[in-house]
């Protein structure tokens, strides 16, 4: 499912860059053909503005009185000033030189400039070619053009004839490759992107599937594990309902057993739904926390009361070494998680072991530790003891659902604070579970629940 996701994620995002990509190589493309095609515009007429202004005395050779035409040298360089003006003056000189004259009187033509610019028919070619007063595109013999025809204020003498008419005439030759090397430019260039662009969408879709893809794997795994959790109890329950349904005359007294078994089967599924409705709540920010000064050492003496008779039943002495720790947290929820980790640490370790509750102030935190000297975890365990389901005991032959800690860590972090978890222990062997809370309560809780939610949001998605 992912793997095609992912593909479609890339497909699009090349798909959005190759649009960006062709949408700017078109207003690239277009803005220059339109400057050029302005800048051709102009140079023909102010060519046309200086004919009939008869300013231009080399363009008409026949103001001087007779003789032989001279040459043209089309165009009138300005001075050169500065660095940007003769910039631009040399490239107005290199348009006007691809201006050619045709001299008309009437339909024929007179002369040309440059000379051998084009051949006789193709001169008189032009002359029929009906050009109006403004440019317009015309192709002789291949090579493209702009024309226009420029009505003379008076005709002017040109050898033996009065020349009326003048036709202009821009070589587009040169700017036409320009354009066209650029569309290459700019087609290879966007084909180019467009590839680096599938590999940048599969690094993106990547990254943004990580997430996506780390939940969905989190949130089957925790519908395999619950339901491996409560199959266990119900097919137990099951059967000892079906054996009460197999004798209906005995006695709750002869039945005692089975009841027994479902009284523990349903407290052990109650257990279970608190659990998975404590950590829906906290998943959806919905858990409060009713807040107040307490002392962690009057809470680790009251933990301690609770297990005692377990730790005595299983002959592991319990111990209290707990200092005053003021905190602003909620009692209730410190209990439970004092409860979460005094419950594993007995039930992990052997007879004759010891277990210690301690509770003391370090810098501005409360610390409450729990440690035991049964049997550790691996190393190799350790980073995932915090996930829900989680238990060291692949075979599950261990009590409990493997969600006490995921549970005591969402209530440190609640609180602000933070859990960790050491095997060996301080004491060499066994476990130690560390909880540190700020003294003055969580920060989260005055930003209002909308800052909270958006806080666990990220949390969640970037552990």
């Amino acid at each position: 499912m992912f793997r095609k996701t992912a593909l479609r994620l890339v497909l699009l995002y090349t798909a959005v860059f190759a649009s960006i990509l062709l949408l700017f190589s078109v207003v690239v493309y277009a803005f220059t053909d339109h400057r050029v095609r302005a800048d051709e515009i102009a140079t023909m007429n102010n060519a046309a503005a200086n004919l009939r202004a008869c300013r231009d005395e080399q363009i008409l050779p026949g103001d001087h009185g007779g003789g032989e035409a001279p040459l043209l040298h089309r165009g009138h360089a300005p001075d050169p000033g500065p660095d940007g003006d003769r910039l631009l003056a040399e490239v107005d000189e290199t348009r006007e030189q691809h201006l050619v004259y045709l001299l008309l009187a009437g339909t024929r033509v007179v002369s040309q400039t440059p000379i051998g610019s084009f051949t006789a028919a193709e001169a008189s070619a032009l002359a029929k070619e009906g050009l109006g007063a403004y440019p317009r595109e015309v192709n002789v013999a291949g090579v493209p053009y702009l024309g226009m025809s420029v009505a003379l204020p008076r005709p002017v003498r040109v050898g033996d004839a009065n020349v009326d008419e003048v036709l202009l005439l821009y070589n587009r030759a040169q700017d036409v490759a320009f354009l066209r090397e650029l569309l290459t430019i700019l087609s290879v260039s966007a084909g180019l992107f467009a590839v680096a662009s599938a590999g940048a969408g599969f690094v993106l879709a990547s990254r943004a599937l990580r997430p996506i893809r780390r939940s969905f794997e989190d949130e089957r795994r925790f519908v395999a594990n619950a339901s491996h959790e409560l199959r266990t109890p119900l097919a137990v329950m099951r059967l000892q309902i079906d054996r009460m349904f197999r004798h209906p005359g005995e006695t709750i007294l002869d039945m005692s057993e089975v009841v027994a078994s479902l009284d523990r089967e349903t407290a052990r599924l109650q257990r279970l739904v608190n659990d998975l409705l404590a950590l829906a709540k906290a998943d959806e920010g919905e858990a409060v926390l009713r807040l107040k000064p307490v002392d962690l050492a009057a809470l680790a003496r009251e933990s301690a009361r609770r297990f005692a008779p377990f730790a005595e039943e299983k002959g592991v002495e319990l111990r209290v070494l707990a200092n005053e720790a003021q905190a602003v947290a909620d009692p209730d929820r410190i209990l439970e998680l004092f409860s979460i980790l005094v419950d594993n640490a007995i039930a992990f370790t052997p007879a004759g072991g010891s277990v210690e509750i301690d509770s003391h102030t370090s810098g501005g935190d409360a610390v409450l530790a729990v440690r035991d000297t049964g049997r550790g975890i691996p190393p190799e365990h350790l980073p995932r003891v915090f996930d829900r389901f989680y238990q060291v005991d692949p075979s599950r032959t261990t009590r409990g659902a493997g969600l006490g800690l995921s549970i005591a860590k969402w209530i440190a972090e609640a609180h602000g604070g933070q859990i960790r978890i050491f095997s060996p222990g301080s004491h060499g062997t066994g476990t130690e579970v560390e909880v540190r809370l700020p003294k003055r309560g969580p920060r989260d809780l005055k930003k209002g629940r909308f800052a909270r939610l958006l806080a666990m949001c990220y949390k969640k998605n970037s552990s």
